[in-house]
């Protein structure tokens, strides 16, 4: 399956000298989110082991010249890659930020004012976590409460990334 990944430069120099790249926790703004992820991929994907800290990467084609990709004059990378599909963990970048958040996954505003009556237990929020993966599930909610599902927007993780895996390198600088 073709995919795309963004990384910088440097992590593109290493992952040539390596001949693989992975993720690496220290570098997550959400550290708990990505062990939460890391955990999901263990459960989904065939051969995952959870130490291995996965790779985001995007169904859709990157544009360099997006913001906020990285800081104005990053030197980056766009890398096409062609990844077995089952190597692949899915989920919808919108719905992903709840979990960035430590919100719960609601189906409706019914169902989330429930969540606010009993305070947002943090225990009962995670529960709802696991819908994330569940698009038939997403697609069903109102679109006055979740707006429409846009599968233009999937993220992707994977264990690892290897120098055979890509098909086009393409450098930038983050403006």
């Amino acid at each position: 399956m073709i995919v795309y990944t963004v990384q910088k430069l440097s992590a593109y120099k290493l992952m040539r000298e390596q001949g693989y790249l992975t993720g690496d926790i220290k570098y997550s703004m959400f550290p708990e989110a990505y062990k939460w992820m890391m955990e999901q991929m263990e459960k989904r994907l065939p051969n995952y082991i959870s130490e291995i800290p996965p790779i985001w990467v995007w169904e859709r084609q990157v544009n360099r010249n997006e913001k906020a990709i990285f800081k104005k004059g990053t030197k980056g990378i766009i890398l096409k890659l062609d990844i077995p599909e089952e190597n692949i963990l899915w989920s919808p970048f919108e719905v992903w930020h709840n979990i960035l958040n430590e919100g719960p996954i609601t189906f409706d505003e019914m169902e989330w004012e429930e969540f606010d009556k009993r305070g947002y237990l943090l225990h009962e929020i995670k529960e709802t976590w696991e819908r994330l993966f569940d698009m038939d599930w997403l697609a069903s909610r109102p679109k006055e409460w979740a707006g429409n599902f846009d599968d233009e927007w999937m993220q992707g993780v994977t264990p690892k990334i290897t120098m055979d895996q890509i098909v086009k390198v393409e450098r930038f600088i983050a403006k």
